[in-house]
């Protein structure tokens, strides 16, 4: 049943698959190490979930093909709202006015979120289900 349902999807269905992965863990990931600061954006992390649930509700469905431009709008959405939690940190980084240098924190989760977007962007152009082939008749 399993391999049935497998044999006709493509790559982009593995990296849908792969990203809807990385999107949990980002998310998980962030909330972690910013949880209790002032740098969190609550917004950012329910984007990142809502990422993870658009590439599992369309597949569920059946709908294989809007799942990669959902996860994508959606990672793109939680990553600006990343940036507006974070920048204020990364100014005062980069005047040196409290802190001289990024914490650890600071740099997995901007490394997490840039391969999650890089990621979602390029999943829109690969194909997520197997072309047909056609007989003539």
């Amino acid at each position: 049943m399993i391999r049935d349902y497998l044999k006709d999807k493509a790559v982009g269905f593995w990296f849908t698959a792969a990203i809807a992965a990385l999107t949990l863990a980002t998310a998980i990931v962030y909330a972690v190490c910013y949880a209790g600061t002032e740098n969190i954006n609550w917004v950012a992390f329910a984007l990142m979930l809502a990422a993870f649930a658009g590439a599992v509700v369309p597949v569920a469905f059946g709908k294989l093909k809007f799942a990669p431009y959902i996860q994508a709008a959606f990672v793109f959405l939680s990553l600006l709202f990343f940036i507006y939690g974070i920048y204020y940190y990364v100014s005062v980084v980069l005047v040196g006015i409290d802190l001289d240098s990024f914490d650890p924190e600071f740099i997995v989760c901007t490394v997490l979120y840039a391969v999650t977007f890089g990621l979602s962007v390029a999943n829109v152009f690969l194909k997520q289900v197997k072309s047909e082939v056609r007989e003539n008749a």
